[in-house]
């Protein structure tokens, strides 16, 4: 209605405080602010033409459009010279792992050769200079600058992070892309989108916009992450333009091995060019999917697998992603951007399975964002850790507490038990919860009361460097508040002290408990420990003089007065081997007993009832240490757990472990040990179980006790010894423990059997691992991913849960503490040679059925390969040793192995039960270890597997030693 003139348009601007004469000003509606609102600013500054989608009068060209936003990505782009046709941008979108899946993909293309930028949450980047980033994705009108300005730098490759509000803003209208990727999606930004299914929308929207040309030309053009179903859709609606990867064996790259460990990721991946293997300093399954997606990018734009492999290993951390606070004091520390419900999940998964002690949970939630997300993400953090100090994150504009009450009507759901923060210490018991509002002293006061090899994770805020409390934005900084706090963590050594303080004994104790009497005069002295060793006694505590069967300790006393010890219990016939003049002088305490190895078990006794703690006692033919090592890791994650360690499961070992109880234990998990009737009885008179748990009954120890009856029986013996009410966990599969269920009234079962109570389903061997399905009663089933193969270890793993279940730990937790199991030395362990091919090291004991065990495994893992089994003696099998290793040469020629290999007393007798079962003369070798050794190792190629068996003293580690190179 005006004639204008027609002006030249110098620059473009959103913002009003920005403009310049000659400018164009774009006027956008924000969340918070109104760009019409500031028209008349931008007129003032000299703007020469106004764009708007509401009617204004102006003198100077105005014009009205339906969207300024689209308009303003389109006029951005033609500004700048449409900078994306002239680059190779990888978008990247998804609710997690964007970041760190970009960090991977820039660090892939720089081994490629290629100069890289990255424009994403943390900031953007290019030829070594770093600016902040507001957002994740820039405002199109920055964007076009910043890729325009990289297109001048020489960057060939842009990665790029692309988020819901950019898609649905039109922020990358007019961008052209080379590879989008799909993380993943759960529940975020839903205080922006309507609900998740608008949210779907929006990321696919992505795909199905940007990539048509790609499309047409049938090219591959997709990387998508299939391990979420939303994934696995995209995946079918792009047919063949998009590369798959998961963990799914459809999948075209999956890993074909992986272990998680806390500081890092060893894999080996499989992907449409070849495999590969690397190590990477990631940690977390979440992790690996980055990894898988990373590693599609390089396979969609052919790269070398060795540039994708070097990349992979180069990227050490990513800024707020799992990034580790380091410290002297042995706390495992992490400051992670974990966000949503998902995030935070992944992340404490991830840790519970890993950490060796208790894990401390530090969030908040922010403000003026998703609120439905704030229950969800207490009640993860309320499964899943210890302990759980609820604080802020970036209230902005809402009241903190307002924030915390949410977060906590999920949170107490699961987690009923509050401490006040003026209350707690490191000495608490989870789970429970803390509120501190503040979250500096929040961060100080997780670490305050952590102890060694305790991990703490402080999540939401991750690299961000800042804290928005209303209107005012302030510097802060987990990492520097976390490394600040550490100053106040005591040494390791007096905290090491502090925990395995024993419990003191008074004279009138010793005298109570060891059932003895007073050899020497009274003296009013207190002792800090029990003792059985002359040579590292200190001299406050007490010398119990063993007579052993190869020495008696009796002789040892002089050295022991020498150490400056003041007490000691003999045996009353051994008065006489004193000192002349030692009782006369009257400095040292002397109690004479009739027995002093009983004495010991009776001292243990009244040291494991005066502690008041819980026991759980476990014994059986096989499987006693793998089980009783993977119950301390489920209890532990719960109770303040001592537990048996090495072969201190018989009448020395067994009471050595329950007098170093302390105050703070609160269960004792025990091994208990057997080679004759009767020893079964008295170790479970000393411990008085609360829970008594059978793994199997086998040919263990025939030598002692003639017969699989007579093992039955000395095993039962434990039944008579658990306390009143106590619980009796026996395996169902073993149909001789079940003869027993009949004689004991609270008892659960596990097992393969229908008639366990505790069962496993889907089990599947994948190389070094063993994957199940657990079924626990009255809950739903959850999936165990297991360190170790066979069907014994997924037997073990239900005994442990049985344990777990029996004392009411949530099924989290005991997924969480199998996952977190690690192999025991000697146990069926994978070891992976330079020469490619597989040693199964399973040489910590043998006996028929674990060789039989061991065997199926071998069966199990060496798949259409070659297999050899080397096989050492069998021992304590008395009149029944020729016929049971002729057994299991008879076992091994079935298995249909390429090579038998047998070493020692009994070699012959294993090469005659395979002759008997037409096994080839020429693929028996019998002989010593270093010729098998010399034999084998000329015969082994890659992908060729071997078991290495045998019992302790047959030494057969040096074979496996022998056979290694190992990676």
């Amino acid at each position: 209605h005006k004639i204008l003139p027609d002006p030249e348009i110098t620059s473009l601007h959103y913002r009003a405080q920005e403009v310049v004469p000659g400018g164009l000003f774009i006027a956008l509606k924000g969340a918070k602010a109104d760009g019409h609102d500031y028209i008349n600013q931008a007129l003032k500054q000299g703007a020469a033409a106004i764009i708007s989608h509401k009617n204004i009068d102006i003198d100077l060209p105005f014009i009205r459009v339906s969207d300024s936003r689209k308009v303003l990505a389109a006029l951005a782009a033609r500004f700048y010279d449409y900078p994306s046709t002239r680059l190779k941008i990888i978008g990247i979108t998804g609710t997690n792992g964007k970041t760190t899946t970009s960090y991977l993909i820039e660090k892939i293309l720089e081994k490629a050769g290629y100069q890289v930028g990255v424009i994403g949450t943390v900031n953007y980047r290019y030829n070594g200079k770093k600016f902040d980033n507001p957002v994740t994705t820039p405002e199109s009108l920055d964007l076009q600058r910043i890729l325009a300005e990289m297109g001048k730098g020489g960057i060939i490759y842009v990665v790029m992070e692309v988020s819901s509000h950019a898609i649905k803003q039109n922020r990358i209208f007019n961008c052209c892309f080379a590879i989008g990727v799909f993380t993943n999606l759960t529940q975020d930004h839903l205080d922006y989108h309507q609900n998740m299914s608008e949210y779907w929308s929006c990321k696919k929207s992505f795909f199905s916009q940007y990539f048509k040309k790609q499309q047409k030309e049938k090219r591959l053009w997709a990387v998508i992450n299939c391990d979420n179903r939303w994934g696995a859709d995209l995946a079918k609606e792009l047919k063949s333009g998009a590369l798959t990867t998961g963990m799914d064996a459809a999948c075209q790259i999956r890993p074909k091995t992986y272990e998680i460990k806390l500081s890092r990721i060893i894999a080996e991946l499989s992907t449409p060019k070849g495999n590969f293997k690397f190590s990477s300093p990631l940690t977390g399954k979440f992790n690996l999917e980055n990894i898988l997606s990373a590693a599609g990018v390089g396979i969609a734009l052919d790269i070398s697998l060795n540039a994708i492999k070097a990349g992979i290993e180069s990227m050490a951390t990513v800024p707020g992603r799992m990034e580790r606070v380091s410290n002297p004091g042995r706390r495992n520390i992490y400051i992670d951007y974990a966000h949503t419900p998902d995030a935070l999940k992944n992340v404490l998964k991830t840790v519970c399975s890993l950490t060796p002690g208790r894990v401390i949970c530090v969030f908040g939630c922010g403000g003026d964002r998703d609120k439905t997300k704030r229950p969800l993400m207490g009640e993860i953090a309320g499964k899943l850790a210890d302990l759980v100090v609820i604080t802020s994150d970036n209230p902005r504009s809402e009241d903190p507490q307002s924030i915390i009450s949410e977060i906590i009507s999920g949170l107490c759901q699961v987690m009923p038990t509050v401490y006040n923060p003026s209350e707690i210490t490191k000495e608490f018991t989870g789970p429970a919860y803390v509120v501190e509002a503040d979250r500096q002293r929040a961060i100080e006061l997780s670490i305050k009361i952590s102890r060694q090899n305790d991990i703490i994770l402080i999540a939401g805020k991750g690299h961000e460097t800042y804290q928005i409390l209303g209107e005012q934005t302030i510097h802060f900084d987990d990492y520097e508040i976390a490394s600040a706090a550490l100053s106040t963590i005591k040494s390791r050594v007096k905290e090491k002290k502090a925990i395995v303080n024993k419990i003191p004994w008074t004279l009138s104790q010793l005298l109570e408990a060891s059932h003895g009497k007073l050899l020497s005069k009274r003296l009013d002295l207190d002792f800090e420990g029990i003792s059985i060793d002359s040579r590292q006694i200190r001299p406050n505590e007490i010398f119990v003089a063993i007579k052993g069967s190869n020495q008696d300790a009796h002789f040892f006393i002089n050295e022991v007065l020498a150490k400056k010890v003041r007490g000691m219990v003999i045996n009353q016939a051994n008065q006489s081997i004193l000192p002349p003049d030692l009782i006369a002088k009257g400095r040292v305490i002397i109690i004479g007993v009739t027995d002093t190895t009983r004495a010991l078990g009776d001292l243990a006794a009244y040291n494991r009832q005066r502690a008041g703690i819980k026991v759980v006692a476990i014994t059986g033919s096989n499987g006693k240490t793998t089980t009783r090592k993977m119950v301390s890791q489920i209890i532990s994650r719960r109770f303040n757990t001592l537990s048996t360690k090495g072969n201190f499961n018989n009448e020395f070992g067994l009471p050595l472990t329950l007098l170093n109880l302390s105050s703070k234990h609160e269960i004792a998990v025990l091994e208990l040990g057997m080679n004759h009737a009767g020893e079964i009885r008295r170790l479970g008179e000393i411990c008085k179980p609360d829970i008594g748990l059978i793994t199997n009954i086998g040919s263990a120890h025939l030598e002692g006790l003639g017969s699989i009856k007579a093992i039955l029986k000395a095993k039962g013996e434990l039944l008579s010894q658990i306390k009143p009410g106590g619980w009796l966990v026996l395996n169902a599969d073993d149909p001789l423990l079940l003869s027993l269920a009949e004689k004991f009234e609270k008892i659960i079962l596990f097992g393969f059997s229908d008639r366990a109570m505790l069962r496993a389903g889907a089990v599947k061997q994948n190389y070094d691992r063993i994957c199940f399905d657990l079924i626990l009663p009255e809950k739903p089933a959850i999936s165990i991913n297991l360190h170790g193969t066979g069907k014994i270890m997924v037997q073990n793993a239900l005994a442990a849960a049985a344990v777990g279940h029996i004392l009411g730990l949530s099924p989290d937790i005991i997924k969480n503490g199998l996952e977190s199991f690690t192999l025991v030395q000697g146990r069926m362990n994978i070891l992976k040679t330079k020469s490619g091919y597989s040693i199964i090291d399973d040489t910590y004991n043998a006996n028929p059925d674990s060789v039989k065990a061991a065997i199926k495994g071998l069966i199990s893992l060496k798949g259409v390969e070659r297999g050899f089994a080397v096989i050492g003696d069998m021992l304590e099998l008395g009149d029944s040793s020729i016929k049971m290793h002729q057994k299991i040469g008879s076992l091994i020629a079935k298995a249909g192995v390429a090579g038998l290999y047998a070493c020692g007393k009994f070699a012959r007798a294993v090469a005659e039960g395979a002759i008997k079962e037409k096994m080839p003369l020429k693929d028996i070798i019998i002989g010593e270890k270093s010729a098998l050794i010399s034999h084998l190792v000329k015969r082994l190629e890659p992908g060729d597997w071997v078991l290495v068996k045998g019992s302790r003293e047959t030494a057969m580690e040096e074979v496996v030693d022998g056979l290694g190179g190992f990676l």
